[in-house]
């Protein structure tokens, strides 16, 4: 067996959408179905956001793909409170990634927050899709040899060998996607970075501060669009 008809056994994010809950994004080896991301804001733009949509900053729209662990999913909203030191509470704006947001960013978040230039590689849901499970396979195969500090080295090409441990294991990518502790590592200074402003109607649901999802500002998000 191939590492392609290894790979086909999984999901690319195994969390799917209609086992796990509404705010998850999944995607599949023939392609991209969707993806869900959340944009963080203070609180104090919300009505602002809801009316009139998440305008673009210089860069682009910076959001964050949801995985279905709650911690990760509300990292940047911790992040930004930490660093920005502001006092203010962050509300985070769910919507669904369409063609029409391209060319993107996805990565650590130092690698375009300090360049001047705003480059965005990545041209399609597919790409950007791809892009996301090339980097949990690089972080599985470092994780292959965190133990021998003979072989770990930097030089090392952990995507390959992540897909070499994966086609002997599939398994191993989907106990990836379900490790929270694991996917925070992998995830948690990552950001995706959109060229266009998005519309208010796009905007599906609002997550609050607490660890209630979506109580604020959106009565009229009805759950019917998930059904």
């Amino acid at each position: 067996m191939d590492f392609g008809e290894a790979f086909q056994q999984t999901t690319l994010w195994v969390h799917e959408y209609r086992n796990v809950g509404r705010y998850t994004c999944k995607f599949i080896i023939i392609g991209v179905v969707y993806v869900l991301v959340v944009h963080w804001s203070p609180v104090n733009y919300s009505k602002n956001i809801l009316k009139n949509g998440i305008r673009k900053s210089r860069n682009g729209v910076y959001c964050f793909p949801l995985t279905g662990h709650i911690a990760l999913d509300r990292w940047w909203m911790k992040a930004l409170k930490r660093f920005r030191r502001d006092g203010k509470k962050y509300n985070g704006f769910v919507f669904r990634v369409e063609e029409s947001d391209f060319p993107a960013y996805f990565g650590h978040f130092i690698g375009h927050m300090t360049s001047d230039r705003s480059e965005k590689p990545i041209k399609t849901l597919i790409e950007l899709g791809m892009e996301i499970q090339n980097t949990i396979i690089w972080r599985i195969g470092e994780r292959a040899v965190w133990n021998n500090i003979e072989v770990h080295n930097h030089d090392q090409d952990f995507l390959k060998l992540g897909k070499e441990v994966i086609k002997k294991n599939p398994d191993v990518y989907k106990e990836t996607l379900t490790d929270a502790a694991f996917m925070e590592y992998i995830l948690e200074d990552c950001q995706l970075v959109l060229t266009n402003s998005i519309n208010a109607s796009r905007i599906i649901r609002v997550i609050s501060p607490t660890k209630e999802f979506g109580k604020v500002l959106y009565k009229q998000k009805k759950d019917e669009y998930f059904e």
